[in-house]
C-alpha cells in the first residue's frame, strides 16, 4: 500500500521503534509521530546514570551509536517519518479513522487521518496522595527533564540528605546516584523488601545487608504521610508512620501507571492496561499498541500481566511495524519476566515467576539456594554469586531464577531467561552444555550446581532450611547448630546460635555421636556444600531430623540483627 497512512501516538521507545520499521519495510508509507515532550528516542532507562554523572551528556541517551541526536529533523532526513514534537493527541474517532492533535504551546487543533494506527502512549508517574507532594525538591523520575531538574537542584542546594519513597528499579538506582553525590540516602518501602516485584524476601534481605555497607539506610513496611516543607516552599522533611526523617530532597518513586485514556475513551479493550494479541493488535484491528500502556502474557503462568520494560518496547515495536506494513505475519508471544539491575559493586536478576508468584497460582514448589564463585575458584579475580532456582515440585518445571552478588551474572540470567522461555526441569538444567574456561566458569557452572541441588531436593535427597527458618531457631533449646567450617572460617565469620557444636566435615563421620539424636540438628558452612554431605552423614550414623542451611552463611544477611 503506497499510499498507506500511520500516525503514531509516542515517541519514547515503541513508538520510534514501530515508525521506522514500518519505514523499512514499507518506504512508501505516510507515517506520522506523535510526541507531547520535546525530546524523542531518548534511553529513558539510563536517566538515573545521568543523574549520577556515569552518563556525563544528557544528550548522550538520546544519540544513535554514530552520536547522532535523534531530532525531528533527523527523522526526516533518514526514515522519512514526519514528526510533531510538543504535540498531544486528544482524540480518537476509530469510525471516521482520525486522529485529533494538539499543540501544546499554540493550542492548534488539527485531525490526521489514518489507515493504521499505534497507540505507545507508555506510562505516567504513580502520584500518590500525600500532602505537600508539589512542594520545591520533590520530584518523580520519568523525563530528561526531571533527571536534569534533580541533578541541578543537588548541586544548587548542597543537598545533604535525601528520601526515596520506593525501593523498585528507578528509587534504587536513584539512590545509588544520590549516593555517588555524597548524599546520606533513605529508601522508604511500604513492603517488607526492597525490590518487592523482582526479588523474594531472602534475596532481598542479602542485596540489603550489602547496601547498609555502602551506606544506604532503609525503612521497610512504612507508609509515607506527608512531607514538611521550610518557610521558601523546600521540602525539609518525610512524615512516616514511624517517624519523622530530615531530607533536603525526595524522589516519589511509586510505580508507574499505563496512559490509557486515549484507548478507554474510543471503547478499546482495557485491563489495567490495553488488550493487545500476539500481533500487538488491539480491540480494533486497525489499531496496534506497544511499550508500557499495554497488557503482555507472563509464558511461564500464562496470565496477562503489567511489566514495563523498555526490553519489551522495542521489540514490541518491531512486530507492530513489520505486521502493519507487511500484514500480521510477526508475533510476540510473550515475556518471561527478565530484569536486572546493578547497585554499586553487586548486581541482582530475576527471570520467571518468584515465590508469592507460586503462592497466588496455588502451585506446589521447591526452592534451593546456591552460593559460588562466578569464575572457577582457582582463578584470581573471582567474585561471589548467590542463585535461587524455584521449581515445580510435580514436573521439576524450573519457574523461576534469583541471582545477586557481586559476581557476574548477567550471562547466567539471559542463559536462564532461554531456558525458562523453553520449559527446561531442574535434570535438563543440570546438564546444559555450557561454555567452560577457567576464566569464565567452573566446569560445572552455578546453573548446573543449581540443576543438581534443586534435583536432589525434589528427590527428597537434600533437607534444607531457609534463612528465616533457621532465625527462629537460633535461640532454642531444640536445635543444635553443627559448624563444619575450618577455625579459620569460623574466625571470619560467626551464626550467633545459642547451642552450637563445632565437628570440621572431615571429623564429622567418626564424630557423628556427639551430635544429640534428641534434638534438631541444622548443619551449616560458607556456601552449603559441606552441609548438605554433613546432613547426609548424620542421616547415615542414626540422627533422625537433620537440615542443613540452604546457601550456607556467605551472605548470611542478619549480622547487624541477628536475633
Amino acid at each position: 500500500m503506497s499510499d498507506l497512512k500511520v500516525v503514531v501516538i509516542g515517541g519514547v521507545a515503541c513508538g520510534p521503534k514501530a515508525a521506522a520499521r514500518l519505514k523499512r519495510c514499507n518506504p512508501h508509507a505516510q507515517v506520522t509521530l506523535i510526541e507531547k515532550g520535546h525530546d524523542i528516542s531518548y534511553g529513558g532507562c539510563g536517566l538515573p546514570y545521568f543523574v549520577g554523572s556515569t552518563v556525563k551528556e544528557l544528550k548522550d541517551l538520546m544519540t544513535t551509536s554514530w552520536e547522532a541526536v535523534r531530532t525531528p529533523e533527523f527523522m526526516k532526513e533518514t526514515k522519512d517519518i514526519d514528526t510533531l514534537l510538543g504535540w498531544e493527541a486528544t482524540k480518537i474517532d476509530r469510525e471516521a479513522k482520525t486522529v485529533e492533535v494538539k499543540d501544546l504551546h499554540s493550542d492548534e487543533v488539527r485531525v490526521l487521518p489514518y489507515d493504521k494506527l499505534v497507540i505507545a502512549t507508555g506510562s505516567d508517574n504513580f502520584k500518590p496522595p500525600i500532602a505537600n507532594i508539589d512542594a520545591k525538591g520533590v520530584f518523580g523520575m520519568k523525563t530528561p527533564d526531571d533527571a536534569l531538574a534533580m541533578q541541578s537542584y543537588i548541586k544548587e542546594h548542597g543537598v545533604e540528605k535525601a528520601v526515596v519513597i520506593g525501593a523498585g528499579l528507578i528509587g534504587m538506582e536513584c539512590a545509588e546516584a544520590y549516593s555517588d553525590w555524597g548524599v546520606e540516602v533513605t529508601v522508604i518501602e511500604m513492603q517488607s523488601w526492597i525490590f518487592p516485584q523482582m526479588l523474594d524476601k531472602e534475596m532481598a534481605a542479602v542485596l540489603q545487608n550489602y547496601l547498609e555497607s555502602e551506606d544506604m539506610n532503609f525503612m521497610l513496611e512504612t507508609k509515607v504521610e506527608a512531607f514538611e516543607v521550610d518557610d521558601e516552599g523546600k521540602v525539609c522533611a518525610v512524615v512516616t508512620d514511624k517517624g519523622t526523617v530530615e531530607a533536603q530532597m525526595v524522589l516519589v518513586a511509586a510505580g508507574v501507571r499505563p496512559v490509557v485514556k486515549l484507548a478507554k475513551d474510543c471503547g478499546l479493550e482495557v485491563s489495567k492496561a490495553i488488550i493487545v494479541n500476539e500481533y500487538c493488535q488491539t480491540s480494533d484491528p486497525d489499531i496496534y499498541a506497544g511499550g508500557d500502556c499495554v497488557m503482555v502474557k507472563n509464558l511461564v503462568s500464562g496470565e496477562l500481566m503489567y511489566a514495563p520494560m523498555g526490553s519489551t518496547a522495542n521489540k514490541q515495536g518491531r512486530v507492530i511495524g513489520t505486521n502493519i506494513a507487511n500484514g500480521n505475519v510477526e508475533t510476540l508471544p510473550g515475556v518471561v519476566g527478565t530484569s536486572i539491575v546493578k547497585m554499586f559493586d553487586w548486581s541482582a536478576g530475576k527471570v520467571g515467576l518468584g515465590e508469592r508468584d507460586c503462592q497466588r497460582l496455588g502451585i506446589e514448589y521447591a526452592t534451593c539456594i546456591v552460593p559460588g564463585p562466578d569464575i572457577t575458584h582457582f582463578m584470581p579475580g573471582k567474585k561471589i554469586i548467590m542463585t535461587r532456582l524455584l521449581a515445580e515440585k510435580a514436573t521439576g518445571k524450573i519457574l523461576g531464577v534469583q541471582i545477586v552478588g557481586p559476581g557476574r551474572l548477567d550471562k547466567r540470567i539471559d542463559t536462564m531467561a532461554v531456558a525458562i522461555t523453553m520449559g527446561v526441569t531442574a535434570d535438563q538444567l543440570s546438564k546444559m552444555d555450557l561454555a567452560y574456561a577457567p576464566p569464565f566458569s567452573s566446569a560445572v557452572d552455578n546453573l548446573l550446581v543449581a540443576g543438581n541441588v534443586m534435583k536432589n531436593t525434589l528427590d527428597g535427597m537434600a533437607h534444607s532450611i531457609r534463612y528465616y527458618d533457621v532465625l527462629e531457631k537460633l535461640d532454642s533449646d531444640d536445635v543444635v547448630f553443627v559448624d563444619l567450617r575450618t577455625a579459620h572460617e569460623r574466625a571470619q565469620k560467626t551464626l550467633p546460635a545459642k547451642h552450637q557444636i563445632h565437628i570440621p566435615i572431615e571429623e564429622l563421620r567418626a564424630r557423628a555421636n556427639e551430635v544429640p539424636k534428641d534434638k534438631e540438628a541444622i548443619v551449616f558452612c560458607i556456601f552449603s556444600t559441606r552441609g548438605f554431605e554433613g546432613q547426609l552423614i548424620l542421616e547415615q550414623a542414626g540422627h533422625p531430623n537433620v537440615k542443613f542451611i540452604q546457601g550456607g552463611i556467605q551472605f548470611w544477611p542478619f549480622d547487624k540483627d541477628a536475633k
